[in-house]
């Protein structure tokens, strides 16, 4: 029995950020993050949702991905990861669908292809700021890849023992 879905929102059109999308750069620093019963840190997870749809507030268009914990620990528990879509928040998107190997070159083809990420395993650091009230999940790539393999996203440093031709 599948329970995985994807969907869009009626009337969501992302194509008023395809020229902004294929500009963007995607940041190569991670960012901070709410507090939960889910300790920090980086776990395997399986994508069980993706959904495009708008916020309360603002009605900004955004990706809500349902994400199922396969361990180490915290085994069978969801978290869900929110993208706002905003022309500020385009380059964080694309780093996301990037490190899914998901390349687009226009937004606007995300709602077709969302269903194309749905029990992709993928590797995550999940980070909560108590203090602040708010919890961020950072795709780090997917399970299984040297993308994936990587520490948390506050560390982009040398992979270690990597042969390279340095003049030392």
């Amino acid at each position: 029995m599948n329970h995985q879905s994807s969907e869009t929102e009626p009337g969501i059109d992302l194509s008023i950020y395809d020229e902004d999308y294929s500009l963007a750069d995607p940041p190569r620093a991670g960012q901070s993050a709410p507090a939960d019963e889910i300790p920090d840190g980086a776990y395997e997870a399986s994508i069980e949702g993706v959904h495009i749809s708008r916020t309360a507030t603002t009605g900004n268009p955004m990706v809500l991905w349902k994400l199922r914990i396969l361990g180490p620990s915290c085994q069978g528990r969801a978290v869900t990861k929110v993208r706002v879509i905003t022309p500020k928040t385009l380059a964080f998107l694309k780093r996301d669908l990037e490190r899914l190997d998901m390349h687009l070159e226009r937004l606007s083809d995300l709602p077709a292809r969302a269903g194309e990420l749905v029990d992709r395993q993928v590797r995550i650091f999940k980070k909560a700021n108590p203090e602040r009230r708010w919890t961020e999940v950072y795709f780090l790539g997917l399970a299984g890849t040297e993308d994936g393999q990587r520490g948390s996203p506050a560390t982009d440093s040398w992979p270690a023992a990597q042969d390279d031709d340095l003049p030392f």
